[in-house]
């Protein structure tokens, strides 16, 4: 089930094994959080590392001091309940009645089922969903929030939950006894952090450093920013880019261009690194960026990180390069 039917509360009331899988660490620990406070004979929480099966079944089948049903979680370090996936079905053909087993799985699911276990899927969040899943968060705390407002949050804070909880949380704090938040306290509140970063990727990849390009896009990635919003703010940068050729081949003085195109971060570098592309390399290269996103949307997400590293590897290649000749060889 996908982790907002779990939040309801009914669908796991009568779970014996409750396994929280995916890569969204958020939810992972919001399960968590959800199933604790139901624990009314103790809570129990370990690493994966530090236990054994034999250990976490003694755990489970002993009976809480306090009465009630207790809860016990693992933390899955490295593959614990797929290791143990026999051992885990043979407990749930009989399960504790005093406890809860919580399962924290970073990765798949475990091959396991049973008629007491549920699979939560806690999987990050993207595009409308995430978009959403911000509003649902202001309307949690009484407020309600502009769609401008929303969308610029995300585009702005990235697909991190828990930092954009957080930035929920100060923006409701911001608005006040106002029932309403704007476009104009995201702008107050949040830096631009993830535009920031993709600008940094789009010098070094016009700069024609491969290494330093694809070092900023797989942190961008491993930050868990969506594909599609780094693709957005690469072809914004890339069209400026061409705009400023246009301008600056029109006879516009060079410090009027930023400014017109609303560049705010490394102004001279941009200006240098726009006279040093032909208008034909960068019309070439956003073109590259819209292809590549709708490459995107067809795959299904299974080649995210090969077509984002091909992109950026081809922004980066310089066209006046050319491979050296192969030599003949005389017979």
């Amino acid at each position: 089930m996908d982790f907002t039917t779990f939040s309801s509360g009914a669908a796991a009331s009568s779970a014996a094994v409750v396994l929280l899988c995916g890569e969204e660490a958020y939810f992972r620990e919001k399960g968590l959080q959800l199933l604790k406070a139901r624990a009314s004979g103790g809570f129990l929480r370990v690493a994966s590392t530090e236990t054994s099966w034999t250990r976490l079944a003694d755990d489970l089948y002993t009976p809480s001091l306090l009465g009630g049903t207790k809860v016990v979680a693992v933390a899955d370090e490295g593959n614990f309940f797929h290791n143990h996936a026999a051992d885990l079905s043979a407990y749930l053909s009989q399960p504790s009645p005093a406890a809860i087993l919580v399962g924290l799985v970073p990765g798949k699911t475990p091959a396991v089922s049973g008629r007491s276990l549920v699979v939560v899927e806690c999987r990050p969040l993207r595009g409308l969903d995430l978009q959403r899943w911000a509003a649902a968060e202001f309307q949690r705390r009484g407020k309600t929030a502009d769609r401008s407002a929303v969308q610029l949050l995300v585009g702005r804070a990235g697909a991190e939950l828990s930092a954009l909880e957080g930035h929920v949380e100060n923006l409701v704090q911001h608005a006040g006894r106002r029932a309403s938040v704007t476009a104009e306290d995201v702008r107050a509140l949040v830096a631009d952090e993830a535009s920031h970063e993709v600008y940094e990727l789009a010098l070094a990849a016009a700069s024609k450093k491969p290494d330093r390009a694809l070092e900023i896009a797989h942190r961008l990635l491993d930050g868990r920013e969506p594909p599609q919003s780094i693709l957005w703010k690469l072809a914004w940068q890339y069209r400026k880019m061409v705009e400023a050729r246009k301008l600056l081949d029109a006879g516009t003085p060079p410090y009027e261009v930023p400014p017109r195109l609303q560049i705010t971060f490394y102004a001279d570098e941009f200006l240098a690194l726009v006279r040093a592309h032909a208008p034909d390399e960068l019309l070439a290269k956003h073109a590259r960026i819209l292809e590549t996103d709708l490459a995107l949307k067809s795959s299904g997400g299974g080649l995210d990180v090969l077509l984002m590293e091909k992109l950026v590897c081809e922004l980066a290649l310089d066209p006046r390069r050319r491979p050296a000749p192969t030599a003949t060889p005389v017979s």
